[in-house]
């Protein structure tokens, strides 16, 4: 009885077969190397070591072997396929057919034309208890590559191995269907509703790594995502429209396989990063991939390793101890006891929610709150029209819920603010003076 098991949905893909670039029934074996003769590429790591692959002739479906791969370990290890031509920027779907007792498999391709790796499926699928089972997934040849090796990686199998019976690797046909990415982000369970689907979505860049990007759709919540991107090399401020395959990496959400990619002709302004406080931070995914600032944190841990420092909100609430970490650029000159603001991109990563800082003006030592120091009045409050500001001499800025500064300016004495742009709501008064800083809520109704 075969049971069937696909990475793809015909709805969401629409896709068919166009060409078949490779396939293999593991019926021929290469008697020097071990391994079957067209799965002799240079990225095969199976069989050294502790882990071992051989010919099995009793258990075959389809020619007259299968590959037993073994690989008792939660490391991986390769079968690459020999040299394939292939076409740029094409997307493949990879079957095989497989049994197991226990074992995870994944697969990934190597372009040998620019000795590159490309985009690893990282969603290890579980083939436990199969018998037959059939496994799609999809994989996007870069730009400039026209040579590859598709690549099977295997790992916990335990000693009784994978029965690998057939593998085929097809042309495949690709519908991307528009989506924001509030759509792609916005998630009641964690992963994105759009995982495993391909789309094609729009932002402005916020920040650059190499390998990748993220892009965000205006503010606050569930506004950015990474895209995992190797060829494109996008700067801070472009606008970008891509096409790609939403998947989940360890739990945070990126747009992988970038099939198609567009700079954007217009300038694009980067979104105001959100103001947040660490707790929600930690607490809350909306925040993961968007650009977001915590305000007045004090440094609790100034090596924290990997890189990494620690800031907290309050010192003595240790739940809402924030990791600022260096993946996209390493601050490095953060002191313990100092209170900073921090700018990132919200992440998550082994277990952590973070703070990705991405250039040196991220981190900032922050002034004093002190209100005592600060006699400011502000009235009428709830306001309409207008409302005065009085009784200090330097700076007020006034930031809407999410943080986006609705006013910016200088006071000496008196001010008085015309609110007759603003929406109706709760808004903060940050007023600055002789190195201290004071906050005041403001409604305006």
């Amino acid at each position: 009885m075969k049971r069937i098991f696909t990475l793809l949905t015909a709805i969401t893909i629409g896709s068919a077969a166009f060409g078949q670039v490779f396939q293999s029934d593991l019926s021929s074996w290469d008697a020097g190397t071990g391994l079957p003769t067209d799965w002799t590429g240079t990225k095969t790591t199976i069989g050294a070591g502790s882990s071992t692959i051989s010919e099995v002739s009793t258990a075959a479906n389809y020619g007259t072997s299968v590959a037993l791969l073994i690989n008792d370990d939660n490391g991986t290890k390769r079968l690459a396929t020999e040299a394939t031509v292939v076409v740029p920027g094409e997307t493949y779907e990879v079957k095989m057919w497989v049994s197991a007792i226990v074992g995870k498999v994944t697969t990934r391709m190597y372009d040998l034309t620019n000795s590159a790796w490309g985009t690893f499926n990282t969603n290890y699928i579980d083939v436990a208890g199969s018998v037959n089972l059939l496994i799609s997934q999809t994989i996007t040849i870069p730009s400039g590559c026209t040579s590859a090796e598709f690549i099977l990686y295997v790992k916990s199998t335990g000693t009784t191995g994978i029965a690998l019976d057939s593998v085929a690797v097809n042309t495949i046909a690709i519908s991307y269907t528009p989506k924001t990415i509030s759509e792609i982000q916005t998630t009641t369970t964690g992963d994105s509703p759009e995982v495993g689907n391909f789309i094609e979505t729009a932002g402005v860049v916020t920040a650059t790594k190499t390998g990748g990007y993220w892009i965000q759709n205006g503010n606050g919540a569930w506004s950015g995502v990474y895209i995992a991107d190797a060829t494109n090399t996008p700067s801070m401020g472009d606008s970008v429209t891509v096409q790609g395959q939403v998947t989940e990496n360890f739990d945070a959400t990126q747009i992988v396989n970038i099939a198609n990619y567009t700079l954007n002709s217009a300038p694009a302004v980067i979104p105001t990063a959100t103001v947040v406080t660490t707790t929600d931070i930690n607490a809350m995914e909306e925040y993961e991939g968007v650009l977001i600032k915590t305000l007045n944190v004090e440094c609790t841990r100034a090596d924290a390793g990997f890189g990494q420092w620690i800031v907290n909100t309050d010192a003595s609430v240790t739940t809402d101890s924030l990791l600022i970490d260096d993946d996209i650029f390493n601050y490095g000159a953060q002191v313990l006891g100092t209170n900073y603001d921090v700018t990132g991109i919200g992440h998550y990563s082994y277990g952590k929610r973070k703070l990705l800082t991405r250039i040196a003006t991220d981190v900032n030592e922050a002034l004093t709150i002190n209100e005592n120091n600060i006699n400011a009045n502000i009235y009428p409050n709830p306001a309409n029209d207008n409302v005065t500001i009085s009784g200090v001499n330097g700076n007020v800025s006034i930031y809407s819920i999410n943080g986006t500064i609705v006013y910016n300016g200088t006071i000496n004495g008196t001010l008085n603010i015309k609110l007759e742009n603003l929406t109706t709501g709760l808004y903060i008064v940050e007023v600055i003076e002789n190195n201290a800083k004071a906050n005041y809520k403001l409604i305006v109704e």
